[in-house]
């Protein structure tokens, strides 16, 4: 039986997605500013229904395939492949979430890193982000927030995330073009090297 609140939040997931395929639709394209692309997914597990959130993903993934996600959104993902089984999905997705905003992890498990010398890409990967989704941030429960602990502190996870600070703060102190594009590039194939082998 669903809660008032869960019906509210299964009623806005079912909204954003009939306006997304109304979009493709009529127009054979998707222009999404305000990211309702991302809220699908945190409404339907917010709403109780994990294996709708992945039924999502599945189109999203298809429609949105070169689409970097949002912290709070790559979380929801991460929790509805959680929440129906399917870990390597889940484990994807977290390590993507991690990626985003490095500090959102720890804080979920009460262990906020302090901001890093590093250049951040853009709001989102600011430690400040974690205060604009708090309220989202209320709903992992103590097992699946267990779990992301054992995922942070997962040998992939650690070095991903080593490299991955130690690259952005090369960049924070890099002026020249030429450099930024080289020490991107090298994050670029790291990333697809772990990517192929590893998840």
């Amino acid at each position: 039986m669903l809660t008032d609140q869960q019906k509210k939040y299964r009623d806005r997931a079912n909204r954003a997605r009939r306006e997304l395929f109304k979009e493709k639709e009529k127009f054979g394209a998707i222009s999404d500013g305000s990211g309702k692309r991302y809220r699908v997914c945190v409404y339907f597990v917010l709403s109780g229904a994990p294996e709708k959130a992945a039924e999502f993903l599945e189109w999203f993934e298809k429609e949105f395939a070169d689409d970097v996600g949002e912290p709070a959104f790559l979380l929801y993902a991460a929790l509805a492949y959680y929440r129906i089984g399917s870990l390597g999905k889940a484990r994807r997705f977290l390590l993507d979430a991690m990626l985003s905003n490095i500090y959102l992890l720890p804080y979920l498990f009460s262990r906020p890193l302090p901001k890093q010398d590093m250049w951040h890409s853009s709001n989102w990967a600011q430690p400040d982000y974690i205060g604009e989704i708090e309220e989202l941030l209320e709903e992992p429960t103590s097992q699946e927030r267990e779990w992301l602990k054992e995922q942070f502190e997962d040998k992939l996870f650690t070095n991903v995330r080593n490299k991955y600070i130690e690259t952005f703060r090369v960049l924070q102190h890099a002026d020249d073009f030429d450099t930024r594009s080289s020490i991107l590039n090298e994050w670029r194939e790291y990333a697809s090297s772990w990517r192929a082998n590893e998840i």
